[in-house]
């Protein structure tokens, strides 16, 4: 009859018993949503299968929106180093947690910029080329 080693059996037995009680087989899904310039939905796949990060892929939402849900224990700024810098400044990736963020950061994109009255008047001034022409 074949020699079975208990003492490693209770051992990896307490291993799993101690990961489970530290939460690390109990894991949640928060959302992230990717957006960028191009259509980088298939390299960012690429980089975070290749890196082993813990995500599952989601849908896009529009052609330069990608939703994914990720471990809730990662960061964002996991998430960009697992799909890697030069793609994230390659396509100019930004990440956002909700839609709500997403969206809002639309609108501050959107908004015109106001100026003050003081700052309007430096801008006139600065478009005079007669202003400039014995400043040299």
């Amino acid at each position: 009859m074949p020699s079975v080693n208990i003492g490693w059996h209770r051992d990896h037995q307490n291993k799993i018993m101690s990961m489970l009680l530290n939460g690390v087989f109990s894991m949640e899904w928060t959302t992230a949503y990717i957006t960028g310039n191009g259509s980088f939905k298939d390299e960012v796949l690429k980089n975070l299968n290749k890196s082993n990060f813990p995500f599952m892929p989601g849908s896009p939402e529009s052609d330069n929106l990608y939703l994914l849900w990720v471990d809730d224990r990662q960061t964002i700024r996991d998430l960009k180093k697992a799909i890697g810098s030069k793609t994230v400044l390659k396509y100019r990736l930004q990440v956002f947690q909700s839609l709500e963020k997403y969206f809002e950061n639309l609108r501050d994109k959107n908004q015109s910029v106001n100026f003050t009255p003081q700052e309007e008047a430096l801008i006139r001034s600065m478009t005079n080329p007669m202003e400039y022409k014995n400043s040299a």
